[in-house]
């Protein structure tokens, strides 16, 4: 499943590459599509829109890879599959240290990390290191996280340094050499 957190040392190499998150994205559309789904979180109305929205996915997804396979053009796999797949690695690590390692509890000030990072990465991110301000008040705006994390900092219960140092303990966690923060 999509939403599994990594526990191993292989499940988090797995994790990071990607497939599962692909995977689950390929699975659903393809089921929403060509078999009926019930979701307890949608209502009876919505799904009709849910199959037709996946039927046009799957027919768009389908013109595109026949469109390749006819013409023999390799621009896809150049501007849209290669930089997924490059990109994808990057992704997972960067949206493991939001969540990973966190208690699964109700509090949004426990359930989720604040990263604190250079400000090239909070600005390519849109400030989302603040990960803890932006859960437990989705109202404030993105350009403002900087400031109102100068007031919520004393109440955060999960921050980390850094990325790489998210990643470091998580390693060493999997492999028995470091303790479950």
């Amino acid at each position: 499943m999509e939403g599994k957190k990594p526990e191993t040392l292989p499940e988090f190499v797995w994790t990071v590459s990607g497939i599962p998150v692909w995977w689950f994205h390929l699975t659903t559309i393809f089921k929403n599509a060509f078999s009926e789904q019930t979701y307890e979180y949608v209502p009876q109305t919505g799904f009709v829109r849910i199959k037709r929205e996946a039927i046009v996915m799957v027919g768009f997804y389908g013109l595109l890879a026949g469109h390749v396979l006819i013409s023999g053009s390799t621009v896809l796999l150049w501007v849209w599959l290669f930089p997924i797949l490059i990109g994808q690695p990057f992704l997972r690590l960067y949206l493991m240290a939001e969540h990973g390692r966190c208690p699964n509890v109700a509090n949004m000030l426990e359930n989720t990390r604040t990263t604190y990072t250079t400000s090239f990465v909070r600005w390519l991110a849109w400030n989302m290191p603040f990960h803890t301000e932006h859960h437990a008040y989705p109202t404030v705006p993105f350009h403002k996280l900087p400031k109102f994390h100068k007031v919520a900092k004393a109440h955060l219960r999960v921050t980390e340094n850094g990325y790489t140092s998210f990643h470091k303990k998580t390693v060493q966690i999997m492999s028995g050499k470091g303790e479950q923060s």
